[in-house]
């Protein structure tokens, strides 16, 4: 069996720990054997108040799981994933094994991508997103077993509302609230989300429904009239673990493909975890008695708007662990 060398996988886990995650919480936690890499949850890490029942926090995993796969692509490898291969251990979520395999032109643009991507909360452009490039990812997340629907925006639509809604739920939890603040933090270089990636309050106010506090990041057509965004929800036929780890997935391959082509992607998960507007969006947009997951918006940015800071990262000696 082959297994790349320590550097390599060094590089590869690093590469892993760039994907999104809730509040940037990174929940994740790796295991290097002589003959596989392992992805465990980091239980101390999941939002007890926001997220009791793991959702976000497997999310996230999987979001890291699909990035360590494409980093191992574009360094000539073929990564294979076992999921949750330990019923008995539910924190084991996957076991990944190696075979070399030269990499392709869309490896290497994958690659380059796990560096590009970010988190821009700024309004989109006016420019619609292209019903076929919406198809597109749509089939990117059926390959994890993910439904992609689209769902009505508008300044008025049902998206805001739900959005607001949720919104005013959590802001009456104060031990959520509590939470929350807890991970943003202007001198937080190692993880949690810096103001410098926040909104402004003039810009805030301007967009969708934020739970964020107001932070430093203007954005300077926040006037603009009509943004183009398109909604997506991403659901699965069930509401369990490994759905979960398979949102994750493609949450993360449908946003390195839009880095490649330069759309912006922000996820929305406050609605899904809010019960009633989590009903409320499997009510008016999915067709059948599948379960949403996470709520997508979609759009081309301003062309002039310079990239946003990358958020913080964990240490590589604290979330790689040799077997």
């Amino acid at each position: 069996m082959t297994f790349p060398d320590a550097a390599t996988v060094r590089e590869l886990v690093r590469l892993a720990c760039r994907a999104p995650s809730v509040h940037n919480t990174q929940p994740w936690q790796w295991e290097a054997t002589d003959q596989d890499l392992r992805l465990h949850v980091a239980p101390d890490r999941q939002l007890a108040r926001t997220d009791p029942d793991g959702r976000d926090l497997a999310v996230s995993c999987g979001a890291a799981l699909h990035q360590l796969v494409v980093a191992a692509a574009g360094h000539g490898w073929a990564a294979a994933v076992a999921r949750l291969p330990e019923p008995a251990r539910p924190q084991h979520l996957a076991t990944v094994t190696f075979a070399t395999r030269p990499p392709d032109l869309r490896d290497l643009q994958l690659l380059q991508a796990l560096e590009d991507r970010r988190t821009d909360r700024r309004q989109v452009s006016s420019w619609a997103v292209p019903p076929a490039r919406l198809d597109e990812l749509a089939g990117i997340a059926a390959r994890f077993g993910v439904v992609v629907t689209a769902a009505p925006g508008g300044t008025t639509g049902l998206v805001p509302r739900l959005l607001r809604q949720a919104m005013e739920v959590q802001d009456a939890d104060g031990a959520r609230r509590d939470e929350l603040l807890s991970w943003v933090h202007p001198f937080f270089d190692r993880e949690g989300i810096p103001v410098s990636n926040l909104l402004t309050a003039a810009a805030a106010a301007a967009g969708e429904a934020t739970r964020f506090p107001p932070g430093s990041l203007s954005d300077p057509y926040v006037e603009r009239a009509d943004p183009a965004p398109a909604w997506l929800v991403l659901s699965t036929a069930s509401d369990d673990r490994l759905s979960w780890l398979r949102v994750g997935e493609a949450l993360d391959a449908i946003w390195l493909a839009c880095t490649v082509v330069g759309l912006s992607v922000v996820p929305f998960s406050q609605p899904i975890e809010v019960a009633r507007t989590r009903a409320d969006l499997a009510h008016h947009v999915l067709e059948d008695d599948s379960c949403p997951q996470l709520l997508l918006r979609v759009g081309w940015p301003t062309p002039t708007n310079e990239p946003v800071p990358l958020t913080p990262r964990r240490p590589l000696e604290e979330v790689l662990d040799h077997g």
